[in-house]
């Protein structure tokens, strides 16, 4: 999907968890500040790779089990992609990779540019 490929090169600025799991996609700007590319808002469980390549079972709202997730900050998307079944993953440059599986109840959305 084009639309994904947009969020390549996005750091994550910002992460927070409750019942949802949200990550804040920023990107260099010309002033040297920095301009949300996108927000990933995750309402289902997902698999989280670590730096150490460790995978984690994360479900939103289990509060402090989420602490893996805050390790995302500060890593960049190297890649997106959504498979045939409809899973999403995300690569970071420290080796980190999101995988969120294919779900009836959910799937991926975006709003459009202005």
């Amino acid at each position: 999907m084009k639309d994904l490929e947009a969020l390549v090169g996005g750091r994550v600025e910002a992460t927070s968890y409750d019942d949802r799991v949200r990550l804040r996609l920023g990107a260099a700007s010309g002033d040297g500040g920095s301009g949300v590319v996108a927000e990933l808002v995750l309402e289902t469980e997902f698999r989280l790779r670590d730096t150490d390549g460790e995978y984690h079972e994360m479900r939103p709202g289990t509060g402090s089990a989420l602490a893996p997730v805050l390790d995302l900050f500060g890593q960049s998307v190297t890649r997106v992609g959504v498979s045939a079944d409809g899973s999403f993953v995300v690569d970071f440059d420290a080796g980190s990779l999101l995988w969120i599986g294919a779900d009836a109840g959910y799937g991926v959305r975006h709003a459009p540019s202005a």
